[in-house]
This record gives structure tokens, C-alpha cells and sequence, in this order.
């Protein structure tokens, strides 16, 4: 039976090399989108494109599907109280579609967030809407996503361009976009687990991270919000590529 990634278009970078792993391992990949995307359907999978915060559409996705893999929001894209509030909607929708589908299991991937920060609420708000009512779940807390494109790399490049005041000596967890993928495949393939794993990734000084980012190039303002999550060290570790890689 097929797995179902739901996703924003603009997390592709992510829910390609997943599905490719995915269909390398032989298995059926369909995808719930905001936007069509031409690779995905060459690599073999189906996919459907509605609103991300609609529940009875994502629902009907979900129809004989095995594994559902919700792909949240990224926290550096997530800028004003509009962005937030979206991520609340479509995180909260996939929770109730899911709870309201027959599924082997749902894996959760969702980013570690300071204390306080505005999008921390949220994100716990959603994970205790999935751990209520969905059964089983693989609950994987992740530290920031690395790759070509991502919003944390350029956030960084953009804080380096004008000057933001950052303490280099903080440390983050950063995951790349293949090991996040390598992790949740693996996850796939066994079946029925219940729980909540880290996945740090590896931990590395903000002052090495600003350097490896590179240029600004076309970024928009900084905001705030993605400043303040690189504000203190966020470390986790990684239980999750321990147990399943």
C-alpha cells in the first residue's frame, strides 16, 4: 500500500529525494500538493493538489494509503502572524485527516524551536493535536533543515549581508535534506511504531554555519522571528538515524 506525502511547493527540495528513496525501495508514493510538480510525476508518483488546510480533501487522499507523511512548514519560512497562522491551519488539518483515516502509521517530522519563540506554541499545539489522536505515531523532532535553496541557509547568508548582530559562539543542530529523507524511509519500513525520537544531525558554531551559507544574493528583509531562532544554542541529539538507519 502506498505512502502519502502532504507538502507546500516550496518543500520539494524535501519530498523529492523522499519519494525517490521511497520508489527505489519498490514502493507506491503518491503526493498531496499545493502545486503540481513535473519531477514527481517522472519518478512514478500521483499526485493530487488541493489546499494543505483542508481536512476532507486531504482525507480523501489518504483513502488506502499506508504510511502519511505531513510535511510542515519550515520555521525560517514562517515570518509574520500570517505565515503562522497558516502553519496552524494546515498543520491541524493533516492531524484531523489523519485521525479520521485507517493507517499503518503516520510519521511526523517537526523542527525543535526555542522556548518562547512565537512558532514553538504552535508547533507543540500541532504535535499534541497528532499525539491525542492518531495511532501509531513516529514523532521525529528534528534540528534545522540544511540545503541548496532552504530558508535557513539563507537567512543566515542574509543576516551575514547586513551586518545582524548574532553571537557566533552559539551552537544548532543542523540536519541535511538527504539525511532527512534517508531517516523518514528508513521509518517506513517499520511498520506500527509508536513514539518520539530526536534528529539532531550534527552540531556545529553559528560562526561555521554563517560561512558555509555564502552570499545573499536576492533575499528579502530579515525577519525577526528567523533571527530570534538562531539567537541560542539549540542542541539535540539523534536517536532517531541511531534507531533507524
Amino acid at each position: 500500500m502506498p505512502v502519502l506525502i502532504a507538502a507546500h511547493g516550496t518543500d520539494l527540495d524535501l519530498v523529492r529525494p523522499l519519494a525517490r528513496r521511497l520508489r527505489d525501495g519498490g514502493g507506491e508514493v503518491r503526493c498531496y500538493l499545493d502545486t503540481d510538480d513535473q519531477e514527481l510525476r517522472l519518478l512514478g508518483c500521483k499526485i493530487a493538489v488541493g489546499a494543505l488546510d483542508d481536512p476532507y480533501n486531504l482525507e480523501a487522499a489518504l483513502t488506502n494509503v499506508h504510511t502519511f507523511v505531513p510535511v510542515l512548514a519550515d520555521p525560517f519560512a514562517v515570518r509574520d502572524p500570517d505565515d503562522l497562522a497558516f502553519l496552524r491551519a494546515t498543520g491541524l488539518a493533516a492531524a484531523e485527516a489523519a485521525a479520521a483515516s485507517d493507517l499503518a502509521q503516520t510519521i511526523l517530522p517537526v523542527p525543535l524551536l526555542p522556548e518562547g519563540h512565537p512558532i514553538q506554541a504552535v508547533v507543540g499545539e500541532i504535535e499534541q493535536s497528532f499525539e491525542r489522536t492518531v495511532r501509531p505515531l513516529c514523532l521525529l523532532r528534528t534540528g534545522y533543515l540544511w540545503g541548496e535553496g532552504r530558508p535557513f541557509p539563507a537567512t543566515l547568508a542574509a543576516a551575514k549581508a547586513t551586518g545582524a548582530d548574532l553571537a557566533p559562539d552559539t551552537c544548532l543542530c543542523v540536519v541535511d535534506a538527504p539525511t532527512w529523507a534517508s531517516v523518514i524511509s528508513a521509518a517506513d519500513d517499520r511498520e506500527g511504531v509508536q513514539g518520539a525520537w530526536d534528529l539532531g544531525g550534527e552540531v556545529q558554531p553559528l560562526v561555521d554555519l554563517l560561512e558555509r551559507a555564502g552570499d545573499a544574493g536576492d533575499q528579502a528583509a530579515l525577519s525577526p522571528w528567523s533571527l530570534a531562532l538562531v539567537a541560542g544554542d539549540l542542541v539535540l541529539g539523534s536517536s532517531a538515524a541511531q534507531e533507524f538507519v
